[in-house]
């Protein structure tokens, strides 16, 4: 231990360990319920010389309430690192910036982990946040470990930040502006193994393991009684970046080596973080501040209960910072100061009805109208037909029913109540009309999601068909279960081809993705509302409780930003239904007429589309068609007298003579 210093008194803020000009600062809480008894407190101290570590207990006169602070005078050992104590129990330093974890991901650690003093300049080169709208966002969600983790991913630094830097180009070319991170604040994946009678709700679930476990876990797995905690939706040190998901020893510069480079690439990192209500709204703010500050992050997904999110966005730091919540807030008028963005809702609504109009449910087709439209100033809806819990798009289609019994719970966990039609068959099939039958299902559900206003939320995996086998809480399976596995089979790739069709066509007409709600009105006097309604004649809806078809007619005029497709029209036929139907088509303007753009449905070569008809479409079973303009043809009559015209005006050539 470095001998030249003195104990002295501090000021009590700012908490945690620190160096300081003087030398180190060291500031704790300690729980004020526990003081009777609870024994010495202080920090155990490492360095070179003391490996074992030196024990300096806070002096009592220095405490000021929970606070217990001290000044080691003089000392300057940067490589050091510590632990709290109090009696027998070692303690980690809750707002710690950096962990010595020699362990790898899900591996029993032997001893507590020992905190470090963070000391480390990060060359951010210029880093600027690419501060993407909301109705601009593309927002792409993921699991760190998971997303690369599997073979088929085909990187080098497989599960971790730098396997997501490596993926940067498929996610461009994909189209993604915003990424979301699963939890990848520091959290120990391990805990024990319990038995659930009845189903139980993610936060239920987090809530019903003890957070303190053994201090030696040199053979934990599951025939021990222990599991992974793969999501990882528990309290943890929420001040550092997971080391489990760093290809290297140092997860800090890794997570702002992929930060910086994601920025670097005009996109956005937003992460989720589980607040347990033990968690104070001080020490929240603490952490957001910090991860704006420190690791230039550009949003958060908050979960949790009782969230103080009016505090939150009175703060002028997260000004610019973008905020979701599962839960709609109504803020009170003015509280979203500081010309911060909107709140951002995820919409469990959305996901439940389009998942029951896609399979054709009756007494759905208002709640669809309501969901593609829906939009608000105040809180920014964000869509998704497959989030991180519950089946994914795959399974949403192959499966009638959950399918956890590898949870260990005997099939109790997860939500009951999903939505989904297997199209025939439970699971696997190699029932061709089984097969097509389910691709077109995904096309629509991507369709539904991309063609609808708000913030589309795509959970990576699903734009190319991952299957997790019917699993819907794969909290616990850290395999190929809850691992992306890259699909490159046919199926695949259509899927894939489709969904970069829907999202290029998103950003190419500003209308569907406008900042303001649309409102079914010609307020610009340009012949068109911004969207209509169509049934089997143009403008006349159908919306009886029996209707599963619909056509929608957008037009551009009405989100004319940069003049992007800004005076056209896009025709939308839906058909949920299990026989086709025709649409009327509204009259285009002079000189242009319809064209199929895009169709989920798969046709044979000799099989024909729509009608003979040029004022109306057939729309197949379960099924959508994107219809957009192009010039009518010129007749040919016209076209040859237009060149007989254009002959007669060529200039001819006289011959002079003297």
């Amino acid at each position: 231990m470095q001998k030249a210093f003195q104990i002295e008194r501090t000021q009590a803020y700012p908490l945690g360990v620190c160096f300081q000009a003087e030398g180190l600062h060291i500031s704790a809480v300690f729980d004020q319920k526990e003081q009777d008894g609870a024994g010495e407190k202080g920090v155990l101290l490492y360095d070179q010389e003391h490996r074992e570590g030196v024990r300096l207990p806070f002096p009592e006169e220095y405490r000021v309430g929970s606070v217990y602070s001290m000044l080691l005078k003089g000392y300057q050992d940067r490589a050091c690192s510590y632990l709290f104590y109090q009696g027998e129990e070692l303690l980690q330093d809750p707002r710690c910036k950096q962990i010595d974890n020699p362990y790898r991901y899900g591996e029993a650690r032997k001893s507590l982990p020992r905190c470090r003093v963070q000391d480390v300049r990060y060359r951010w080169e210029g880093d600027c946040r690419p501060a993407v709208p909301y109705q601009d966002m593309i927002l792409y969600s993921l699991h760190v470990r998971g997303f690369t983790k599997h073979r088929s991913s085909q990187v080098r630094c497989k599960g971790t930040y730098a396997g997501i830097v490596e993926k940067i180009p498929y996610m461009k070319e994909l189209g993604v502006t915003s990424v979301l991170l699963m939890p990848a604040y520091e959290f120990d994946e391990l805990l024990p193994l319990e038995s659930n009678a009845q189903p139980m709700s993610m936060e239920q679930a987090v809530a019903s393991y003890r957070q303190e476990l053994p201090a030696s876990r040199e053979t934990a797995g599951k025939e021990d009684g222990y599991r992974i905690n793969y999501w990882g939706y528990q309290k943890g040190l929420y001040y550092i970046p997971k080391s489990g998901y760093a290809y290297g020893r140092d997860a800090v510069t890794e997570y702002k080596d992929m930060v910086r480079a994601m920025h670097q690439n005009g996109m956005e990192v937003l992460m989720q973080f589980y607040f347990p209500a033990e968690v104070s709204p001080l020490d929240m703010m603490d952490i957001m501040r910090y991860w704006v500050t420190e690791y230039h992050i550009d949003g958060f997904q908050l979960m949790g209960t009782d969230l103080p999110v009016e505090l939150f966005v009175q703060e002028p730091l997260l000004s610019e910072t973008k905020i979701l919540t599962e839960r709609r807030y109504h803020l009170k008028d003015g509280s979203s100061g500081h010309g911060r963005p909107a709140m951002g809702w995820l919409n469990d609504g959305f996901l439940y009805d389009m998942r029951r109009f896609l399979k054709g449910d009756d007494n759905l087709i208002n709640s669809f109208l309501f969901h593609i439209r829906h939009n608000t100033p105040e809180a920014r809806v964000v869509n998704y037909m497959a989030k991180w819990d519950g089946f994914r798009l795959a399974d949403l289609v192959s499966y009638d029913r959950k399918h956890n019994e590898q949870n260990g719970e005997d099939n109790q966990d997860g939500n009951d109540y999903n939505c989904s039609w297997n199209c025939g068959a439970e699971g696997k099939s190699r029932k061709k009309s089984i097969l097509k039958l389910r691709t077109r299902q995904m096309k629509n559900a991507m369709s539904l999601l991309f063609l609808s206003q708000g913030t589309p939320l795509l959970y990576s995996g699903d734009e190319f068909g991952n299957t997790q086998e019917g699993n819907n809480n794969p909290y616990c399976q850290d395999n190929a279960v809850s691992w992306v596995k890259w699909n490159r089979t046919e199926s695949g790739r259509e899927l894939l081809d489709y969904t970069k069709m829907l999202i290029r066509l998103r950003k190419e007409y500003p209308v569907l993705h406008s900042a303001e709600p649309l409102r079914g009105m010609d307020y610009l006097s340009c012949g068109y509302p911004d969207l209509s309604f169509h049934g089997k004649e143009a403008w006349s809806p159908d919306t009886g409780p029996a209707s599963r078809t619909m056509g929608l007619l957008y037009c551009g005029a009405y989100g004319r930003t940069k003049g992007e497709k800004g005076d056209d029209l896009l025709y939308i036929g839906v058909n949920m239904h299990w026989i086709s139907h025709t649409l009327g088509l509204p009259q285009p303007p002079r000189g242009k007429m319809w064209q199929m753009a895009a169709s989920t449905y798969e046709r044979e070569e000799a099989e024909p589309a729509g009608t003979d008809n040029p004022q109306e479409i057939r729309v197949e079973p379960r099924t959508i068609e994107i219809y957009t303009l192009r010039d009518c043809p010129e007749p040919e009559g016209m076209k040859n007298k237009r060149k007989a015209n254009a002959k007669n005006l060529e200039p001819k050539e006289v011959s002079t003579h003297e």
